[in-house]
């Protein structure tokens, strides 16, 4: 099943795909395209962003399905921290990802979209495990206390539990899925908001790509329940 997430992230594509079509033709013709807020737009960039998105959702859906066993009848605990990063990883790839779209749309919002999103448990988590190595190889050493340490406790682990080390005999529990979706809940509100301002701009709040924005709204607050989550505003 579609998550929400999936089902903006489908539309910007085919928004995005039509336009590129477009584009492509105007050029082969030698004419200006007419758009003008598509015409500094970073084409390849873009792509590779929809498709971050695209596949960092179903290796999420695999770990919500499956968990950290996975589809192993007897995962060992290897297998388990591969999985624990591998969702890590896509989450973070993803948060690159719409960063990259808020500077390609030119949302003047961005910098405080972009801080919401950082700031949200998961992403400190990423950071924390460094994910993202290059952040973790700049900034981790430099910010925390010489005391400060940061584990998976193998011991939890094992037993399908997330629960991190960070000092000595003091252990933080980590509610992975919970997290999740409060990440996912900034991000769709998100991609609501650039599909919005991308209707706006190049199809003037109209035709199937429009009605297609409503009724995916429609069942993002029909289906929403990630609580008190936090939002982009």
């Amino acid at each position: 099943m579609e998550t929400i997430m999936e089902k903006y992230n489908n539309l910007q594509k085919l928004m995005v795909n039509e336009i590129t079509d477009e584009r492509k033709t105007e050029e082969n013709k030698s004419k200006t395209p007419d758009k003008s807020f598509t015409k500094d737009i970073n084409w390849n960039l873009l792509h590779r962003s929809i498709y971050v998105i695209e596949v960092g959702e179903l290796a999420k859906k695999s770990f919500v399905k499956y968990g950290l066993d996975g589809l192993a009848s007897h995962p060992e605990v290897g297998g388990r921290y591969l999985r624990l990063f591998g969702l890590l990883s896509a989450v973070f790839q993803q948060k690159l990802a719409i960063e990259n779209l808020l500077e390609i749309y030119q949302i003047e919002e961005k910098k405080k979209i972009s801080s919401s999103l950082n700031s949200s448990e998961i992403i400190e988590l990423c950071n924390k495990l460094g994910v993202h190595a290059t952040y973790f190889r700049n900034h981790q050493a430099e910010t925390e206390s010489q005391f400060y340490v940061c584990e998976t406790s193998r011991s939890e682990i094992e037993v399908n539990k997330i629960k991190q080390l960070i000092r000595k005999y003091e252990f933080e529990s980590v509610d992975l899925l919970y997290d999740l979706k409060c990440f996912d809940k900034k991000v769709e509100l998100t991609l609501s908001f650039i599909i919005a301002e991308f209707l706006k701009k190049v199809f003037n709040n109209q035709g199937e790509y429009y009605d297609q924005y409503r009724l995916i709204n429609s069942q993002k607050d029909f289906t929403s329940n990630a609580g008190n989550c936090g939002s982009n505003s």
